[in-house]
């Protein structure tokens, strides 16, 4: 009985662990993400204010 036991609490701190490196990947993943698209937004904002300004020199 005690083996049993040991085997089940072992299976739930492996479980515990995966969950844990599951949650921090997704949290990197994500964090990663918003960091991307803001400096995508950034990129395409003076990309737009550029074009502007080109356009204005042209006219």
């Amino acid at each position: 009985m005690k083996r049993r036991a040991q085997g089940a609490l072992e299976y739930l701190f492996m479980i515990a662990a995966a969950l844990i490196i599951i949650f921090v990947v997704v949290r990197y993943l994500t964090s990663s993400g918003t960091q991307a698209t803001s400096v995508a937004g950034g990129a395409a904002s003076s990309a737009t204010e550029q074009l502007g300004s080109l356009m204005s020199e042209v006219s």
